[in-house]
């Protein structure tokens, strides 16, 4: 049961089984969302809060039930949630009464059709099912699928923390006497109240178990830092936070009860704390760190390594120079607490201290693999044209989970889909004929076969139709899924933090937020990409390979058609500033991100934008798409978000940055760019090395994820992996233990180009 890291975590399903009696209670008894929220929020805190540990200076583990209340998968599941495996592992090979076992049998049947996923699955409409048919993406050969989750909720930290439980609790009583005098519904106020009061009985909870520890402390400094502790944990209930102690563990706990797992912009909302401890003597800098330090370790005992995003600085900040004293201690934390999370990002800029950029670029050559890099400067004027939002907004952006991007505190832009563009172009070569299955996709587009094409245009036109019918399926159910779980599920924690909520009296999905944005990930694009300049330049200019001869290679898999495959490798391949291919590479960008954001009116959202942040379903989406015109044999990997195939950027590191700053940022919500450096060229050339990185920023590159690791050590770990547990790399959108990750993946990674 244990993917919590936690040294004890629960054996049985106990808590599972009385979660579902008070859920059952509740719909018996209310009608209102809210109230059923509200006490099934009383069954699960603190039942799922775990001891706090021996090296723990902040409350907070969790481990999440196998049934319960979440926000999306890292959390267990979205709304109400069953992990239907594993509690059918628990009844296969748990021991237990015949009663408990009679409660697992109970927790299955009635789970079935009432948890959040099954029922938006089941309702969702026909005309948008009959393109996206199934969300079983990682086992069926599917052009494009809905994902059910609400992910990347950035709640307004500054605000909690600036008026504590108790301001909070009287901004909702203030805003309910609003509401009933306006004669609107008061139950959401009224339940947003009892929220905070099974927030004060965590904090109550967890207190006592400090002040145990304390009295039990073996040695002085243990005694004096869960009595330090258990105050802080008594204070929050009364009071705003005055210390940064108190401040990071209301955040932690508001964070753990309302299942956030993106930790915005910690600088600023802790920045002000941080300095006036260490200012008047209240922490040193050594003990500031260690508290961060536990927090991080918190956060990277939560299952959520696609996620855990935590900013410091940019543009848009109230205190910069408080927020960059606090970042120098935070970088020192990523440093030195060397695990997967947090995913640790700066946004920068001209005016970056340059102590900051320095510590930064120490921590990423040391192998941490943080922190992520933002240039503002490129950024903020773009995220103003993408959203069509105003400078004063765009400051406040911020990348969730993998890279796609929202508003702090403002926005919602969960991503609720992913496009398969290579497995599109498969379809599109045989007129929507999926061979795999021997299924006939897009039937409502007309489509000409590539066979059937008198020109390199007329195949291209196909396939963006093919690309617009599916994009556009995809959008509606955005739409509808905003609407579906917003009708269930008030998120109550998460609510009263967003923009908009209080005033209205509505929640966070319920039209209490003031922008509805979503993405739509993207895959395979550098593989279409490849795939178009090879048809473009084999087929129809050098006529080098027929139509007819390139697509019996493909369905041959490439046996016995070795020339026509060597043919096909040889043409022009992105990533090596070659503007044969790379312009169609932002051809095709501009077409499926300007698709995409023209539906956002269609549908009725504020914005709809792509996203190109691949984690490791380059690899798992490529096991779906047969053999395709670049070369790439099939159910291989498909290229990484924006970085070249693996092994085809070959005219060095120079050329491959200037192949990634080609693509325009201005219309879409994220793409991320690896990069990954050995030890020996950091040691050896790190001036000329950091000078290419600060022109590619300098020339309007926006992002880069850089790891510095040996190719030799990928090579070994994969030979000796009990001797490489601590080498972590970055997949795309998230960083992992090297050994930690399924073969395929491993090899894709050693693949892929070290400079």
């Amino acid at each position: 049961m244990n993917l919590w890291k936690v040294k004890n975590p629960r054996k049985d399903l106990r808590f599972e089984i009385a979660f579902t009696k008070a859920y059952r209670d509740a719909v018996r008894t209310y009608t209102h969302p809210a109230q059923i929220e509200l006490a099934c929020l009383k069954a699960q805190y603190p039942a799922i809060m775990m001891p706090i540990e021996d090296d723990d200076v902040l409350a907070g583990r969790i481990q999440m039930g196998l049934v319960g209340m979440g926000i999306q998968g890292q959390t267990g599941g979205t709304g109400y949630y069953i992990d239907e495996p594993r509690v059918t592992q628990a009844l296969e090979q748990q021991s237990g009464d015949a009663k408990y076992r009679e409660d697992l049998h109970d927790l299955l049947t009635f789970w079935k059709g009432h948890c959040t996923y099954n029922i938006v699955l089941e309702e969702t409409p026909e005309e948008i099912r009959r393109v996206i048919p199934t969300e079983q993406w990682k086992t069926q050969p599917v052009p494009a699928s809905p994902i059910i989750r609400m992910a990347g909720a950035y709640v307004n930290y500054d605000h909690l923390l600036q008026v504590g439980i108790c301001g909070l609790e009287d901004e909702i009583r203030s805003a309910r006497k609003t509401a009933q005098e306006q004669e609107r519904d008061v139950v959401i106020y009224d339940c947003m109240l009892g929220a905070l009061e099974v927030l004060k009985d965590v904090c109550r909870h967890y207190q006592a178990q400090a002040s145990e520890l304390a009295q039990n402390a073996a040695t002085p400094q243990r005694r004096r830092e869960m009595q330090d502790l258990a105050a802080a944990l008594e204070q929050i209930t009364k009071r705003a936070p005055q210390s940064m102690l108190e401040a990071i563990q209301l955040a932690w706990l508001y964070s753990m009860m309302a299942q956030l797992i993106e930790f915005g912009r910690m600088d600023v909302y802790l920045g002000d704390f941080y300095c006036h401890d260490i200012d008047n003597g209240v922490l040193t800098e050594q003990e500031a760190l260690e508290i961060i330090q536990s927090m991080f370790r918190l956060m990277d005992s939560l299952d959520c390594d696609t996620t855990g995003r935590l900013f410091i600085g940019g543009y848009g900040r109230r205190n910069p120079e408080n927020a960059d004293r606090f970042c120098m201690t935070a970088i020192e934390a990523c440093r030195t607490v060397r695990e997967i999370l947090p995913q640790f990002s700066i946004r920068f800029n001209k005016q970056t201290p340059k102590a900051v950029w320095e510590a930064c670029l120490r921590c990423i050559e040391e192998g941490r693999t943080y922190p992520i890099l933002y240039n503002d400067d490129v950024l903020v004027g773009d995220m103003m044209q993408a959203f069509d939002v105003d400078r004063t907004l765009a400051e406040q952006y911020l990348p969730l989970g993998c890279g796609e991007i929202e508003f702090d505190h403002y926005s919602y832009g969960t991503p609720s889909g992913s496009l398969n563009c290579l497995k599109i172009l498969e379809l599109a070569v045989r007129g929507g004929y999926e061979p795999m299955m021997g299924w006939t996709l897009g039937g409502q587009t007309e489509l000409t076969k590539l066979v059937d094409c008198k020109s390199f245009d007329e195949f291209y036109a196909s396939y963006k139709r093919l690309l617009r019918y599916y994009i556009s399926a995809q959008a509606k159910y955005q739409k509808y899924q905003y609407e579906k779980i917003g009708s269930m599920h008030p998120f109550l924690e998460a609510s009263m933090l967003y923009d908009g909520c209080l005033e209205k009296g509505r929640a966070v999905f319920d039209g209490g937020c003031y922008y509805y944005g979503g993405t739509l990930e993207n895959y395979g694009n550098v593989n279409s990409a490849n795939s178009l300049a090879a048809i473009k330049k084999a087929v129809f200019e050098d006529r080098s390979v027929s139509a007819e001869e390139l697509v019996a290679a493909m369905n041959d898999n490439f046996y016995g058609h070795e020339r026509t495959r060597k043919t096909l490798m040889d043409c022009p391949k992105y990533g090596n500033d070659d503007d044969y291919v790379d312009q169609i590479f932002v051809d095709l960008h501009l077409y499926i991100s300007r698709t995409i954001r023209e539906q956002a009116p269609k549908v009725g959202l504020d914005s709809y934008l792509g996203v190109t942040i691949n984690n490791a379903q380059n690899t798992t989406l490529g096991r779906w798409v047969g053999a395709t015109p670049d070369g790439r044999r099939a159910g291989m990997p498909m290229a990484n978000a924006n970085n070249p195939a693996p092994g085809t950027d070959k005219n060095g590191l120079p050329a491959m940055l200037n192949s990634l700053r080609k693509p325009p940022h201005n219309v879409h919500a994220g793409m991320v760019q690896n990069l990954r450096l050995s030890r020996e060229t950091i040691s050896g050339n790190r001036e000329k090395i950091y000078g290419l990185i600060d022109d590619y920023f300098a020339r309007g590159g926006a992002q880069l994820m850089i790891s510095v690791v040996g190719r030799e050590d990928l090579k070994h770990a994969m030979e000796r992996p009990e001797d490489y547990k601590d080498l972590i790399v970055r997949i795309g959108g998230l960083s992992q233990r090297f050994v930690a990750l399924n073969k395929d993946v491993q090899q894709e990674i050693y693949d892929r180009s070290t400079y």
